[in-house]
């Protein structure tokens, strides 16, 4: 890690960082416009529709809180170590980062996202929240897609093979491995 870059103007914020590689320049725009619809949503379900009262009376209020809360922590976690792994180092050119997190998945930042939505939905237990949350799940998947096809242009090869390793999604746990042998079961 090159420390004397942390000072250089180009590294005060993600947009302008040139050893970042491949977000979407309007990706934070969506996911903010993407997170008040959901909770615009949310609100209109509990104070409006209340389509969710039949819900509540059968998952009791202490159970939805502590799952959902520990899942949000979860996500959060998950979001925030990799938005850590992403900005703690600071170099002149592009890199591929495919350690930590990445290793498991191509997006843990964005799944962190989708998973703190999970813990949302099973605290409110909110149907017009679930309808707006499979939007969101198209959102991070095409905002994913999106920089997978910069990754693609930088890195080539290198990345083409990454992908073939890891997933995009959900880490492999069971089944084949991408070289076709079988994992532990």
């Amino acid at each position: 890690m090159n420390e004397n870059l942390k000072s250089d103007p180009r590294y005060k914020n993600h947009e302008s960082r040139p050893d970042l590689a491949g977000e979407h320049p309007l990706g934070d725009t969506y996911q903010m416009i993407g997170m008040a619809v959901f909770v615009i949503a949310i609100i209109v379900d509990l104070l409006w529709v209340k389509s969710t009262v039949p819900l509540k009376v059968i998952f009791g209020s202490w159970i939805r809180l502590s799952l959902g809360l520990a899942v949000m922590a979860f996500g959060g976690w998950l979001a925030l170590y990799g938005i850590h792994i992403v900005f703690s180092e600071y170099t002149e050119e592009p890199r591929m980062i495919t350690r930590h997190l990445f290793s498991a998945v191509r997006h843990p930042v964005y799944l962190g996202a989708i998973v703190v939505y999970i813990g949302l939905l099973i605290i409110t237990l909110s149907p017009l929240g679930i309808i707006v949350f499979i939007g969101i799940i198209f959102l991070y998947d095409w905002l994913a897609r999106d920089e997978e096809a910069r990754m693609l242009k930088i890195f080539g090869d290198r990345y083409r093979a990454y992908i073939h390793r890891v997933p995009r999604w959900l880490p492999r746990f069971f089944g084949s491995k991408p070289d076709g042998s079988e994992s532990l079961n």
